[in-house]
């Protein structure tokens, strides 16, 4: 019987020694001056942590005699897809439209066309989303994001 929290349990075990090896070699400084290693050190650590209790909740699954369900089942694979090409179309276009245009396209398809969602309710979201990640990113934050090349179609 195949237990998959088990198997990851014990890849993700030796990753993280190898991993707390490999920071621990970089060296852990001190309480007062940390060095290079420490922060790697300490997420190994958890990772180790957290794969120990993998390992043992796997173990209690063959004791119990826990069946494995099928992965993946009833995923609307067509759906996640269909995200994934609307995602990859806003990263190519996010310079040329620029942030503002390229985000209000980006949520008008996810709601639209992904989500089923009305139109009104669509354009209201997006526009909404794309105010407020305006005011946050640009304005508050002062990031430089991209205006995008088509500012310039319009005279700007």
């Amino acid at each position: 019987m195949r237990n998959y929290n088990l198997f990851s349990g014990l890849f993700l075990t030796a990753l993280s020694i190898g991993a707390s090896v490999k920071a621990y070699r970089l060296g852990l400084g001190s309480a007062s001056s940390p060095g290079p290693g420490l922060i790697p050190f300490a997420i190994s650590a958890l990772l180790g942590l957290m794969s120990i209790y993998l390992c043992l909740r796997g173990v209690i699954q063959v004791a119990s005699g826990y069946e494995e369900k099928e992965a993946f089942k009833g995923v609307g694979w067509r759906k996640a897809m269909l995200i994934l090409i609307i995602l990859a179309g806003y990263a190519a276009f996010f310079n040329f439209l620029g942030f503002p245009f390229a985000t209000f396209i980006f949520m008008m398809s996810l709601l639209w066309i992904v989500g089923r969602q009305t139109l009104r309710l669509s354009l209201t979201v997006s526009l909404l989303t794309v105010g407020c990640a305006y005011v946050l990113f640009i304005v508050l934050f002062d990031l430089p994001l991209p205006r995008g090349s088509l500012w310039y179609l319009f005279g700007e």
